[in-house]
């Protein structure tokens, strides 16, 4: 087998627009139950709910190879040769590459109805937060849509979440917040649960923006309320140009004003963390006008011309970590120990025990697996990211967009590729710092929180009442 680095040297940074959006096919398998919610999980505010919605993810995915059927053996690349008590990293990650590179070669068409019936259809978990009263009063509010970093799941954002709300609510400076929905990705958090047995080889970050955008143009305004045993159903009504993405012949910005930038009287603010970010670039540039303002936190962006293999080390770390315990308690004890979980916020880490883990027969397992986690980081030549990087300057000035870095030094880009950012690739973008390293939701979910409020109170200002 060819060396990790000449397999990812074949990777060829892409262009042009995404795949469009096909209706979803019926599933041909039994979803497993959703895994619960801790018994002691409190809401994210008082008085709000949290409802669990499950939903086609985008169809068809981008790549052959991204799902598999049911009855096919799952592959293991860190699986140890016969007689070894451990997999060679280096032979570990050529066999994780090779089935991606190859996948990112082999581009799907709608016209190949071959391989649009050998796709399987995935889901996306999602939760629903919103308060158990609603508004009586006129005007949208907003709608705010999270997406979570590799590796992780929607819950990590409850912290963050419990902080906006509390802090809005104190100033009362701006628009009202109607819902909040976190979606996780494919093969993350209870998703990765649900589609198990079809996940494929291949993982691509486009496909993660398109999850993004199907879930914004076709369910965001659901009629149906599923109780986690059914699927979400499509809104009605949904304009076909949409579906079209940036293949559409015209792409409208959008109105000026972002109080006006509603999609089906709604406000949406698309916030996406790391690999979140990425998705949140994908979508906002194919299809800015459904987006009222998009907040992007310390996101994977690195500059296009940008051809190092940085995702080496991440991916290697990720194919042979640690996938089970005996119990969530020693799982705990263990995390305690290690210098990269103690600077969470302890509600963070808590939280990965809780909602970042699942029962299995033998103890508890970690829901994204070591080969999940890992395809998801193997962004051959970062030729998907770096993608994400070039289109945003296709987000109109029209459309508020806020970058969210962590401290000088400590973030995921090199200081020169936010300086490339900020300047040229979409120079009407506003940014702010959180004193964190790159994972600044886990680290420093406050102070994350505090600069989401600032940026929406600064573009959503509630207009005071006159007193009589």
């Amino acid at each position: 087998m060819a060396s990790p680095d000449s397999l990812e040297r074949q990777a060829k940074l892409e262009t042009g627009p995404l795949l469009p959006l096909l209706p979803p096919k019926p599933l041909t398998r039994s979803l497993p139950p959703l895994p619960p919610r801790p018994a002691n999980a409190a809401p994210i505010h008082a008085g709000w709910t949290c409802e669990r919605h499950i939903l086609p993810a985008a169809f068809p995915r981008s790549y052959a190879g991204s799902t598999k059927r049911p009855d096919e053996p799952k592959t293991n690349p860190a699986e140890p040769a016969p007689g070894a008590k451990r997999a060679n990293p280096k032979e570990a990650l050529a066999k994780l590459l090779q089935p991606q590179v190859e996948g990112y070669r082999r581009h799907v068409r709608l016209e190949d109805e071959e391989e649009l019936a050998r796709q399987e259809q995935l889901v996306v978990a999602a939760n629903r937060y919103r308060p158990e009263r609603r508004r009586t009063d006129d005007g949208p509010g907003l709608t705010l849509v999270f997406s979570h970093a590799n590796g992780f799941y929607k819950e990590v954002w409850e912290p963050a979440l419990s902080s906006v709300l509390a802090q809005l609510e104190a100033n009362d400076r701006s628009l009202p917040i109607d819902e909040i929905w976190a979606l996780d990705c494919i093969n993350q958090g209870d998703s990765a649960v649900l589609n198990d047995d079809v996940l494929g080889d291949v993982f691509h970050w486009a496909d993660h923006g398109r999850d993004l955008l199907n879930f914004v143009i076709n369910y965001v305004d659901s009629p149906s309320t599923n109780t986690a045993d059914s699927l979400l159903k499509p809104a009605s009504n949904v304009p076909v140009d949409l579906l079209q993405l940036d293949n559409a012949p015209v792409l409208p910005p959008g109105s000026p004003s972002p109080a006006s930038r509603t999609y089906r009287k709604k406000l949406i603010v698309a916030i996406g963390h790391s690999l979140g970010g990425g998705a949140t670039a994908y979508a906002a540039s194919a299809c800015p006008s459904i987006f009222s303002s998009v907040i992007f936190v310390d996101p994977v962006l690195p500059r296009p011309n940008y051809e190092g293999r940085s995702m080496e080390v991440l991916t290697t770390g990720a194919l042979m970590r640690r996938e089970k315990w005996k119990s969530r308690e020693e799982a705990l004890d263990g995390f305690l120990k290690k210098p990269f979980f103690t600077v969470w916020d302890r509600r963070v880490l808590d939280g990965y025990v809780d909602y970042g883990m699942k029962e299995v027969e033998d103890g508890v397992a970690l829901k994204c697996t070591a080969k999940s986690e890992a395809l998801t980081f193997m962004d051959p030549m970062a030729v998907a990211s770096r993608r994400a990087c070039a289109r945003l300057s296709l987000i109109p000035p029209s459309l508020p967009a806020h970058f969210i870095f962590a401290d000088e030094g400590r973030s995921v880009l090199q200081e020169d590729w936010i300086e490339f950012i900020q300047k040229e690739a979409i120079p009407h973008s506003t940014a702010s710092r959180v004193e964190a390293g790159h994972l600044v939701v886990h680290e420093k979910p406050d102070e994350t929180a505090s600069r989401i409020v600032d940026f929406l109170e600064k573009t959503y200002p509630r207009q005071k009442r006159a007193r009589l």
